[in-house]
């Protein structure tokens, strides 16, 4: 009798982890997404004449180089969180 509940405890700790894990690997995914705006807006709004802005200084590659780093970082977040998801699954020990 124990045994069951001991295994059904460690269980509810493995399911009550990995809610937890998803949970703040999916909250820093959304801020990297969101944080990924802000280098591809940059970069649009230096083009043409509005080029006098302050932060107009910095090249344009420099921008979209930043944004390429923070779009893959959130795209791995992603693919993190699938194959998370797939290996809990499957029951395998994470």
């Amino acid at each position: 009798m124990a045994r069951k509940r001991s295994a059904s405890k460690s269980k509810a700790r493995r399911d009550a982890e990995f809610a937890l894990r998803q949970k703040r690997v999916s909250r820093l995914r959304t801020w990297v997404g969101a944080f990924g705006f802000i280098p591809l807006v940059a970069s649009l709004v230096c083009t043409g004449t509005t080029g006098a802005l302050p932060f107009c200084a910095i090249p344009r590659e420099w921008y979209l180089a930043l944004w390429a780093g923070v779009f893959g970082t959130f795209i791995g977040l992603t693919i993190r969180l699938y194959r998370e998801r797939r290996t809990y699954e499957r029951g395998e020990v994470v």
